[in-house]
């Protein structure tokens, strides 16, 4: 069970969803779940309105986040366990955010020493600029002058939009409507004596990166002796682009009352000083993240594990990083009880840290009953090839006792196809999934829906049509993996309020009523099956006759039964896609002759219009399923 969705009710609302998930252990314990995956348990930077993808003191202490306060954290994941629940954990390996600022040298060489138009820059939103005004600094009252150009002068970065603002501890955001600079503005390495745009303290003014003439925006700021604190203040300097990053940055400030480049004196602050966390755990700085003083010069900032995408983007190829991660691992097993891990954007960083901390926690006998890895593509090379990176990774006894797996998102693509698109013939899931596309079983997890999936249309939009018939398709083929349900599926949706995501289908009933039947079916029936055999499948060799319906709007499929109890009995899964009823007679897998005609297979789940069906001469078996009904329908049809 994924036991949350984007906007679950937060404490910032005066909410409680680890309270929500509490109660309704017993309820998931009975209806079969395993696992409950719930929310990023971090304290957030962005505070308890947040889903926590914003990790700030990852040790929470006795903090409360979005999810609950700590002791309702822990009596959650105690009753969890209690009632044979394994809690899994949504951990984010990949970045950190919200730190104090500190000054950082490294990124000041990269944007200033380092940066090649072949690289990417540092995104201007994550660093701010500092000059120190008044004390011994030296700097007062007075006109500067900020010369802002592109450090490479590459044509790619012409015209990027950023916004200039300025403050001291002082004087702060002015509430005053945006400026745009006025051109020219190069100012004297322009050879445009006096052309400067003014700047104000605490107010924005918006430019862009030079496309023409010498390149620079030169901006004035005329401080007075009220505008900062005599004993000792900060100018402090923020060049965050409005749109794309680019390569700008201030490469002189001219003072005038010192008639000198004060440059030198511009140091560049990020925000990832985490050594004082209210937890006391889980200390870094700068140094744990890209750039750091080793990489500084070679690093490029590019790729998908490299990028900075979002926040500040961990080095885990360090020791101390790698080494602080996994003993926040190790914390969530030891001291909350976590048993399972959801590990969020694996594809930006290195599945080898992923290996060695699955290797670390074997070593101290700690061996996750599920660990899965978020990877955002329906690439399935790309999915299979992060799993095999893992295992690469892993020592014998790790690889043993743990099973490293991935999300189906090519799977997951083509059952949305299958559910939302008219068009789509659904035989294609047959061989749209990681396990029909060579991956083990043991190595995925499946799915509906899930939180990501916001936007109206598209691969990022909910299943609207019918999504029991994906869950029909996941919860009855064990050879796909682990499946999983998503809450708002099994519960129902919220009614869209002010303030919330109005993504939630509102024509959607819950659907927990058909899933625990779907659940029973796989654990009674199919649990155990050693293969699968897609009957309707696109060069079928099986014989059929489609009275009413079609095979494009079909899925047929057979199980073979599980040895239990001294014998197996096999199970034939129909699905109906389309608006008709389905009516076909064919041919099924006999197993070499053990399968006779005369063979009754039961309806297991009373959706046909009979309730058994007979194997004829021809080894054929006659199905009647009900057509689905947008938005629900109940064309599932099981036959044991």
């Amino acid at each position: 069970m994924q036991g949350w969705y984007w906007d679950y009710p937060k404490t910032a609302k005066g909410a409680s969803w680890a309270d929500t998930l509490r109660l309704k252990a017993g309820q998931l314990k009975t209806s079969g779940f395993t696992h409950v995956w719930f929310p990023p348990h971090a304290v957030a930077s962005f505070g308890n309105n947040s889903n926590g993808y914003d990790p700030k003191d990852l040790f929470i202490g006795n903090q409360t986040t979005g999810l609950g306060t700590r002791p309702a954290l822990n009596n959650m994941l105690k009753e969890f366990t209690a009632k044979g629940l394994a809690p899994v954990g949504d951990l984010i390996y990949n970045h950190r955010d919200g730190g104090a600022p500190e000054v950082n040298v490294p990124v000041k060489d990269y944007i200033t020493t380092h940066y090649k138009a072949n690289k990417q820059p540092f995104p201007s939103d994550r660093y701010r600029c500092i000059i120190p005004l008044g004390g011994n600094s030296g700097n007062g009252a007075g006109d500067y002058f900020f010369k802002v150009s592109s450090k490479t002068a590459d044509a790619k970065f012409f015209n990027f939009g950023y916004k200039i603002y300025v403050q001291t501890n002082k004087v702060q955001w002015q509430n005053l409507a945006d400026q745009n600079e006025t051109e020219p503005n190069g100012g004297s390495d322009c050879g445009e004596n006096g052309l400067s745009t003014t700047i104000q303290l605490g107010r924005n003014m918006n430019a862009k990166v030079d496309a023409q003439g010498c390149l620079t925006d030169e901006f004035k700021l005329s401080i007075t002796a009220n505008d900062f604190n005599g004993a000792g203040d900060t100018l402090f300097i923020s060049l965050n682009n409005s749109g794309s990053y680019s390569d700008h940055r201030i490469y002189g400030v001219w003072s005038s009352a010192k008639n000198q480049d004060i440059i030198s004196q511009l140091k560049y602050q990020t925000f990832t000083d985490f050594t004082k966390m209210p937890s006391g755990r889980g200390q870094m700085n700068f140094e744990f993240f890209k750039p750091h003083s080793a990489n500084a010069a070679s690093t490029f900032l590019d790729g998908d594990w490299d990028s900075m995408l979002f926040f500040y983007d961990y080095d885990q190829s360090q020791k101390r990083t790698k080494d602080t991660l996994i003993n926040y691992t190790k914390w969530n097993w030891t001291d909350l009880g976590v048993r399972g891990i959801r590990m969020d954007a694996v594809k930006h960083f290195s599945p080898q840290f992923v290996g060695e901390m699955l290797n670390s926690m074997n070593a101290s006998n700690m061996n996750p009953s599920l660990v899965v890895g978020e990877l955002f593509s329906t690439d399935a090379n790309e999915l299979k090839g992060w799993v095999n990176s893992v295992n690469a990774a892993m020592t014998p006894a790790a690889k043993a006792a743990i099973s490293p797996k991935i999300f189906d998102f090519t799977l997951r693509e083509n059952l949305r196809k299958a559910c939302d698109d008219d068009a789509f013939d659904v035989r294609n899931v047959f061989t749209g999934s990681l396990r029909d596309l060579g991956l083990s079983g043991f190595n995925v997890v499946t799915f509906a829906n899930n939180h990501d999936f916001r936007q109206a249309t598209g691969f990022e939009s909910l299943i609207r049509k019918n999504p029991n018939l994906a869950y029909a398709y996941i919860l009855t083929n064990n050879q796909l993996g682990v499946p999983t349900v998503f809450y708002p599926d099994y519960y129902g949706y919220p009614k869209p309020k002010d303030g919330l995501y109005a993504y939630h289908p509102t024509n959607l009933p819950a659907l927990k009523t058909e899933i625990d039947a779907l659940i029973k079916v796989l654990k009674t029936n199919i649990s155990g099956s050693p293969s699968v055999d897609y009957l309707n499948r696109f060069n079928t060799p099986y014989s059929s006759n489609f009275i009413s319906g079609s095979s494009n709007k079909a899925m047929i499929y057979q199980l073979k039964g599980a040895f239990k109890q001294g014998y197996s009995r096999d199970i034939i899964v129909a699905i109906n896609f389309g608006t008709s009823t389905l009516k076909v007679d064919h041919q099924i897998n006999t197993n070499n002759g053990a399968i006779k005609p005369g063979v009754k297979f039961t309806d297991i789940l009373k959706r046909s219009a009979f309730p058994f069906a007979v194997v004829s001469a021809s080894n054929q078996i006659y199905m009647e399923v009900p057509a689905k009904v947008i938005p629900y329908g109940l064309g599932t049809f099981l036959l044991s």
